[in-house]
């Protein structure tokens, strides 16, 4: 695989992302991603998962600006239909799913982030931030509904409609961070409570985090794609976009 590394702590299965320098998302690690995530769910020698980052200070900042960004509507559907299953088949695996965030967690690495069932986060002036207010997108319902089960509704508001970061320490505060550690911590920390859930009854396991998933709202259909895809090749979006791509090319241009 070109973007990710597979491994295995006994029963717990290691997914980490790997893609220099700030695991950027496109449609092939999206792909690698689900393909890794899959297989996990159905290896029954694996009892739990932890997907982490071998990226200093940064777990994943989103979608590829340069290559996500140039998609036309077609092709936008389609990553991001399949980013949703990759979404859906980590909040659904019937396995616990450690998330190791070693670093920045923004737009679509924070979407990823709240599909875990716990985080493990690392100390400093790193932030999550869903962001997509901020260049004129929305969030699908499914993940609004993840992060509102994570924080509660009042603290999910104020993180969607302010587009702001949320330091380590705060989302420690209002329980995104499961655990807080200093950075090379995070990956022993986020296997250490992996292999606490891969104890567990496995049967016991999957029926109860169904069923907690069905009482959180996390279990029926999501809205069409056709909000966001419709809001993100929207005149206000298209601008923000494309003003937020000219000015990465510009910051990573020889001087």
């Amino acid at each position: 695989m070109s973007f990710i590394q597979v491994s295995d702590d006994s029963d717990v299965r290691i997914i980490t992302l790997a893609r220099p320098k700030a695991n950027v998302l496109n449609l092939a690690m999206v792909e690698e991603l689900l393909s890794a995530v899959h297989a996990a769910r159905e290896d029954s020698q694996v009892r739990a998962v932890v997907v982490a980052s071998n990226q200093p200070g940064f777990f994943s900042t989103g979608f590829d600006v340069v290559e996500v960004f140039d998609y036309d509507r077609n092709a936008m559907r389609h990553f991001f239909r399949r980013f949703l299953d990759l979404f859906n088949e980590t909040l659904h695996m019937p396995k616990a799913v450690i998330g190791g965030i070693r670093g920045h967690a923004y737009a679509g690495g924070a979407f990823l982030a709240v599909a875990f069932d716990q985080r493990v986060f690392a100390e400093g002036s790193t932030g999550f931030a869903l962001n997509e207010i901020n260049f004129g997108a929305v969030l699908p319902s499914i993940i609004r509904h993840a992060l509102i089960n994570i924080v509660g509704a009042h603290q999910a508001a104020r993180i969607i409609l302010s587009g702001e970061k949320v330091s380590p320490a705060e989302a420690h505060k209002i329980g995104l961070a499961d655990v807080l550690v200093q950075e090379d911590q995070v990956l022993p920390a986020s296997v250490a409570l992996a292999h606490q859930f891969a104890a567990k009854p496995p049967s016991a396991f999957a029926i109860s985090k169904q069923a907690l998933q069905s009482d959180f709202a996390l279990s029926g259909p999501s809205e069409s794609l056709d909000l966001f895809i419709d809001q993100w090749f929207s005149p206000e979006c298209s601008e923000l976009r494309q003003a937020l791509t000219q000015s990465l090319k510009s910051k990573s241009a020889p001087q």
